[in-house]
Parts: structure tokens; C-alpha cells; sequence
């Protein structure tokens, strides 16, 4: 990182810390010593100040107020003020209006100053930078760590089905989910049949549930006589819950969905390519989805294909792993799906989403909406009866013996999820560990299903744990489904962000050890009056969410369109002179607009400011237009030159009143550019949803 960006990032904190001198004008004085003594320390340490330092002071400043007492953590920035006062000397003046000189948390402490404190320690924590080589190499290798430690898949994920070539014989073609016909010599398209009596049998006797897992009762049975007895109920309790879950979600029938391309890369290809165009298709993914059934827009269209003779391989493809930026010290782990594979994942994740929305478990669980988490999050702090549990690394350690168990009531969905599922993910990021590595997890970050079905894992241990540790049980009134459904309010699960009852969460997290999660403690609060979850802060009942800087502006549009809405996020949290301080690095030309209108510009509370800007009448449209700068997305097609053009148009249905084409979409560009805009967008509400 050059100097000027050091900078810039020293320049938006000193903003921020005037604004907490409006909010607190007495500590002026202290505020001029915090301003110094960072100054000096990144002199020495540079940006990692902002990005690292600052965000683990502000990580320990959240234990802190769960714990209910101020430690020394021997951070940077840290240390103590005297022999007799704990608290730090960098920010003491809004330390101590939250903890008194001992460290202990006030009763009557002041919910700005956390507000403020967490500000300044994490406004940089979600920085979207390129990470260094070596924090990549270290997060595969932990990735490979994690996996290795994980039991052995059962055979029955890695038994692939038998093959017999699929052929149109007399000319004619049946369609069939369950059968093969016969295509003729020479085709190189194969069909699998289905895995038979041999493959049933096996998740017949794998999959018998968790209270007769051999693997789950082994671990139990190694615990103390007391939580022994505990957790062999939960299992049983694990055991109906899933059970009732699973039969809530119905039966899956691959016909009933619909099917559709992720957003994401793929692993065949490393750019834009024709993903409507197969060139692979698995034989254990063919035993489940068959390709004519759901490969092609028509029965014509498949054998057409299979009579050119452009052939489809059945082998069976590995993901790719993909580095994404995500913190500067630590980057995610996406695996690229083959196109097969994420075509039929989009399908099931469609089934998950639907039948979760339309029963009792939208009441639990929304994927599409953090809403419920969020607002739970905020009631747990206000009277601490509910705990935030995140864990670490939760998609990779969602073992194939865990999906069994949950969906041994549905055998269908079982096949399915074990027929979509990569085994190997390959990797070129460092040499310390195997290219290709053979998962014994699940699946990884990448593949649709793993977020739903990882979601649906920790709601029923959760709602296990809750009944187990109160004792609840049906009765002539109330069937299991009643008893569930009275616990609504209290346990809502968003993929590893968890909300539960106090009371039963050391049971719950016991549980989540038996089935081979960790909990992530940093992240996790159940004492005191704090909770983290969503993306949500909360203290005391109250919203105390820092706003976040993410990437510096470099002219592109990408980071322009990233600084507009970092300051206008700043503003929202009434951080006025930081929402400035951005608002300063970006070009002319940006209009000042309604904070609830739609348009591209820098939101303000008191209004639409268009000084300057050029106005006309538009007598066509019978409107007051305004040239303004706005951002404008892109994204040009390369024509398709084959009837797989058809099945993109079916698969994306658009509106018949908008003009579509078909092509392989090439990546978005987005453009800076000065045009004609209503001036009544500039003041109309926003119409999106959230």
C-alpha cells in the first residue's frame, strides 16, 4: 500500500473522531491525545493500524461488554492508563464513560460511547483488499486441515452408478427419468441407471438416524454419566424434530423446480463461456437428473446433439477454488461448481426456498431475508435471554454423515444431494498441500445447497436442544409440531448465524461438538447485554452496527459507486463530517439526493440540492430532467449460434415487454456517465425492496 493511501484512511478516521468531539464536545482534549498517539503509531506499523489493530481492539472492546468487566488484551493501542486504572489510555474518555476506572461495565453506561468506541476501532474492519500470498496459502492449508479431521464419507457418497449408453434405436426417443433407451453404437452420451437395490440398501442401513448412529453414540458415550443421559435424549429428540422437518419439506421432484445458472464461475471455464451448451454431464449426476429431461428445451434438441456428434463427457468433474478478498488478513474460499452440477443445485436450493417459505419453518428460518435474526439479535441484548452463536467454518464441517441423518426420511432428496455433490476440489494457490483434495465434507462454499441445508442441521439441533434441555413433549393437546411452533420468537437459524434461548445454549453447543461443528467464541455472546448476528450489533436493545469504509477510490467505477455508498451509509449514522470526508475524494457531477430516492447520488436528510446541474423540459415525456453523473451497468452477449439459445430464453423467462436477447453474458462493465434524469426520481422514494 503506497502512503497516500495510509492517508486516506488516517484523513476518514480523523473525521470520524470530530464527529464523536459534536457528540461529546467535553473530551475534545482527550480526543486530541487519542489523534496524536495514533499518528504516531502508524508511523511506525502503517495501513495495518487500520486494518488489523483497530478491529481487534474493537473485537475485545464486545467481550468486554458482554463480560460485563474491561481486561487488559496487550493489543497495540492498549495499553493501560496507570497502575490503578485498567482502561486504556488511547480512547480513555469514551472508555470511561462505558466502564468505570476498575473496569467494570457501568449500570448507566453511555450506549453512544460503545457506539462511538466500536466506530473507530471497526470502521475499517471490512476493508475489501487484496489479500498477501501467504494469508491465502494459510487459509487452504486450514481448509485442508479442517476437512481432514472430518469422519470418512459412507460409501454410499461415493458410489457411482452403473452406465449403460443411451440410444434412440428405432428412431423414436420415450422420455423416461428411470430408464435408458438405446441410441445406437458409437454415442459417446451415457445414461446412468438408477444405483439400484445395492445403493438403497447401503442408505438403509447407514442412515438410521443420530440417535443410532454408531459414530454420534461412540462420542457420547465417551462423556460424563451426566450429559451421557442429556444428549442421548437430544439425539432422540434430533431424531423426531428432523424427522418432522424433513417430512414439512415434502417430496422432491426435480420437474416441480426450476432450473437456472448460478452467478458464479464455473469450473471448466476460467471467463465468460456458453453454459446452456453441455460439454459435460456426470454419470452419478445423469442417475438422478437426466440430461434429456433437464439438460435440454426439447426432446428433438438432445438427440439432435447426440447425432452431431459434439460429445458429452460423463466423467465426473472436481471444483475449482477461488480466493475472493474479503478481510486483509483473511480471504473466503469459494469452489467453483462444474456447470452440471450448479445448474441442478439451483434447482433444489429452489425447492428449500419455497417449501421453507410456504410452512411452519418460515417462522425459523428465511433464506432470503436476515430480518428475523436481526430482530431477535436486538431483543437477546435488551434482556439478555437470548444468545447469538456464529461458528467457525461452519460450511466445512457440514459431514455427509450429518445430511444422511437429517434426510434419511426422504430418499429422494438424498440422492439428489449426494449427486450434485463434487468430491475432489482442486487448487493451485500453494504447493504445501495435495492440487486435488478429496472432500470428506459435504460440500464447500459454492455449491447452492450447502447454505439451506446447512441452515436446516443447526435449526434442528437448535429446537432439539431447546426441548431437551426444558423438558417439553407433546400431549393430548399439542402434537410435536405445536411444541416446535411455541418456540417461534425464541430460535431463528440464518446459515451459521444462530439465535437461541440462554438456557439451553451449552446443551446446544455440546450438540454442535457431537455432529462435528465448532463454535467460533469470539463471535459468540451470551452473557451480558450484547449480541452479534446478521450483520447486526446490538447493546442494550439498541442498533450500535459501526458504518464501514470498503475499498479506496481509484476513479473506477466499481470503487466509485463503493465510496458513494460508504458515505452515504456514514451519513446515515449521522457521521456527518466522515460522510464529507468521502464525499470529498469523489468527481463533480455527483447529485445531493433525497436519502430515500432510488437514484445514484449522495444521500441527504434535507433534501434534493441540484445547484448547478443543467435542467431542461422534456416535452415528449412531459417531464423536468437533470444532466447528472450516474453509473450505468453493462453487460455486452456474444450471440449463441445453437439452439441452446432456446433453453437460456425458457430458463430466464423474461418479461415479453422487454427487449432480451440470448448470448453468453460477458463480465458486467460499469461506465461513469452524464445523462438525462427525471427530476422527480431525484425525490421519489426508493420502490426496491430491501
Amino acid at each position: 500500500m503506497s502512503k497516500c493511501h495510509v492517508t486516506e484512511l488516517q484523513n476518514l478516521w480523523d473525521a470520524i473522531l470530530t464527529d464523536a468531539s459534536h457528540a461529546f464536545p467535553t473530551l475534545r482534549d482527550e480526543f486530541e491525545r487519542d489523534l496524536a498517539r495514533l499518528h504516531s503509531v502508524v508511523a511506525h506499523r502503517g495501513i495495518r493500524v487500520f486494518l488489523e489493530d483497530l478491529p481487534a481492539i474493537g473485537k475485545h472492546f464486545d467481550r468486554c461488554l458482554s463480560c460485563g468487566l474491561y481486561s487488559l488484551s496487550g493489543l497495540p493501542l492498549s495499553k493501560r492508563y496507570s497502575n490503578k486504572v485498567v482502561i486504556p489510555k488511547f480512547l480513555r474518555g469514551l472508555y470511561l464513560e462505558v466502564f468505570h476506572d476498575t473496569g467494570r461495565l457501568k449500570e448507566d453506561c453511555n450506549v453512544e460511547a460503545v457506539f462511538f468506541v466500536r466506530q473507530l476501532t471497526l470502521a475499517f474492519k471490512k476493508g475489501k483488499l487484496s489479500c498477501p500470498q501467504k494469508a491465502n496459502e494459510q487459509e487452504v492449508v486450514e481448509f485442508f486441515e479442517v476437512d481432514k479431521g472430518l469422519p470418512e464419507p459412507e460409501k454410499f457418497w461415493s458410489t457411482r452408478a452403473e452406465t449403460r449408453p443411451v440410444a434412440l434405436g428405432d428412431g423414436t426417443f420415450h422420455g423416461r427419468k428411470d430408464s435408458s433407451a438405446d441410441l445406437g453404437s458409437g454415442c459417446s452420451l451415457t445414461a446412468a441407471a438408477p444405483s439400484g437395490s445395492e445403493t438403497l440398501a447401503t442408505r438403509r442401513m447407514t442412515y438410521e438416524g443420530f440417535n443410532k448412529s454408531s459414530l454420534y453414540k461412540g462420542r457420547v458415550d465417551a462423556l460424563p454419566a451426566q450429559k451421557r443421559k442429556q444428549l442421548s435424549v437430544l439425539l432422540a429428540r434430533l431424531d423426531q424434530v428432523s424427522s418432522l422437518i424433513t417430512a414439512t419439506l415434502g417430496s422432491y421432484d426435480p420437474s416441480v423446480w426450476r432450473f437456472r445458472h448460478g452467478p458464479g464461475a464455473v469450473s471448466e471455464y476460467r471467463g465468460p463461456a456458453n453454459k446452456y451448451c453441455w460439454t459435460n454431464w456426470s454419470d452419478t449426476l445423469e442417475s438422478e437428473y437426466p440430461i434429456a429431461d433437464y439438460g435440454f428445451h426439447s426432446y428433438s434438441s438432445w438427440a439432435g446433439r447426440v447425432h452431431t456428434g459434439r460429445d458429452i463427457s460423463s466423467r465426473e468433474l472436481s471444483s475449482r477454488m477461488v480466493c475472493v478478498p474479503k478481510t486483509y488478513s483473511k480471504p473466503r474460499l469459494i469452489a467453483a461448481e462444474p456447470s452440471a452440477n450448479q445448474w441442478c443445485q439451483q434447482n433444489c436450493w429452489h425447492y428449500f426456498c419455497e417449501r421453507t417459505r410456504g410452512s411452519w419453518l418460515n417462522q425459523f428460518v428465511r433464506f432470503n431475508d436476515q430480518t428475523l435474526n436481526q430482530d431477535l439479535c436486538i431483543a437477546g441484548s435488551r434482556d439478555g435471554t437470548l444468545a447469538t452463536i456464529d461458528l467457525s467454518a461452519a460450511s466445512d464441517r457440514v459431514t455427509c454423515h450429518a445430511v444422511g441423518q437429517m434426510f434419511r426420511g426422504n430418499p429422494r432428496l438424498l440422492n439428489c444431494l449426494r449427486a450434485f455433490r463434487t468430491q475432489i476440489v482442486s487448487q493451485d494457490v500453494t504447493d504445501k498441500v495435495p492440487q486435488e483434495i478429496p472432500l470428506r465434507k459435504f460440500s464447500t462454499m459454492g455449491n447452492a445447497c450447502t447454505f439451506p441445508v446447512e441452515t436446516l442441521i443447526f435449526l434442528s439441533a437448535a429446537l432439539a436442544a431447546v426441548i431437551t434441555h426444558r423438558g417439553l413433549r407433546p400431549n393430548k393437546r399439542n402434537t410435536w409440531k405445536q411444541v416446535i411452533e411455541s418456540l417461534a420468537g425464541e430460535v431463528a437459524v440464518f446459515g451459521d448465524d444462530i439465535v437461541i434461548p440462554v438456557d439451553s445454549r451449552e446443551l446446544f453447543v455440546e450438540a454442535l461438538e457431537i455432529l462435528d461443528f465448532k463454535v467460533n467464541h469470539q463471535k459468540s455472546f451470551w452473557n451480558g447485554n450484547f449480541r452479534e448476528s446478521c450483520g447486526v450489533d446490538a447493546f442494550r436493545g439498541e442498533n450500535v452496527t459501526p458504518a464501514y469504509w470498503r475499498t479506496f477510490n481509484d476513479g473506477k467505477p466499481e470503487s466509485l459507486a463503493s465510496t458513494v455508498e460508504a458515505a452515504n451509509n456514514f451519513r446515515r449514522k449521522f457521521l456527518l463530517t466522515a460522510a464529507d470526508r468521502l464525499a470529498s475524494t469523489l468527481p463533480p457531477g455527483i447529485p445531493v439526493v433525497n436519502m430515500r430516492s432510488g437514484v445514484f447520488g449522495l444521500k441527504s436528510f434535507a433534501g434534493v440540492d441540484l445547484r448547478g446541474f443543467k435542467l431542461r423540459g422534456n416535452n415528449d415525456l412531459q417531464r423536468t430532467e437533470v444532466f447528472a453523473l450516474s453509473l450505468i451497468g453493462r453487460q455486452a452477449k456474444v450471440p449463441i449460434k445453437d439452439d441452446s439459445a432456446l433453453l437460456q430464453f425458457f430458463t430466464e423467462d423474461p418479461d415479453p415487454f422487454t427487449k432480451w436477447e440470448s448470448g453468453v453474458p460477458q463480465r458486467p462493465e460499469l461506465k461513469i456517465k452524464f445523462r438525462w434524469v427525471a427530476l422527480s426520481d431525484f425525490c421519489a422514494p426508493c420502490t426496491e425492496s430491501k
